[in-house]
């Protein structure tokens, strides 16, 4: 039976952090890979905003692990936005294998429109679970990415608490 989770929210929310204390929470072998494209970690660490750390992989493909599946019951990716949109087929093959994979990623760009391959990952989902994060203007619950610098040439920019805040809907609806 597949288990494909996802985990997802805005920025700050927490999506890291809950993808790795599932990891450890299942209890099994299991393999923590992120996209190359981010270069906010060093080497081989994962690392959370709130300063957890857990070892992995940064790929550019599923297919650059495919000799390590074997040894694995469960497959961890982060910054799964990052992915190109083949990776919905890779997380479709693995997953036929008996793996358990645990996915975090953003749903919805700063601009609240949806971002990357995230929402073809979700609708192959078994289960969503939609975090939130304190608002970054007035401590409410937020639900959206916000970039601090208006860069509108490019929906990706890698960046941290610098470039991104957390908002709630009406504040950041009076940034628009």
């Amino acid at each position: 039976m597949k288990d494909i989770q996802v985990i997802t929210g805005c920025m700050f929310a927490g999506k890291t952090t809950e993808l790795i204390r599932r990891l450890k929470l299942i209890n099994k072998n299991y393999l923590l890979v992120k996209p190359k494209v981010d270069t906010r970690d060093v080497g081989s660490q994962i690392c959370t905003h709130d300063g957890l750390f857990e070892r992995g992989i940064q790929v550019d493909s599923l297919s650059e692990i495919s000799n390590k599946l074997k040894n694995i019951e469960v497959l961890g990716i982060d910054e799964a936005q990052f992915f190109k949109k083949s990776i919905v087929q890779d997380i479709k093959d693995i997953s036929s294998q008996g793996i358990i994979i645990i996915i975090a990623g953003l749903a919805k760009d700063y601009l609240n429109k949806s971002f990357g391959c995230m929402d073809d990952i979700i609708e192959i989902s078994t289960s969503t679970t939609w975090l939130t994060a304190k608002c970054n203007q007035c401590n409410k619950p937020a639900e959206y990415s916000h970039r601090k610098a208006m860069n509108l040439t490019n929906q990706v920019l890698i960046g941290n608490a610098n470039e991104y805040e957390a908002l709630c809907e009406i504040c950041f609806n009076k940034t628009q």
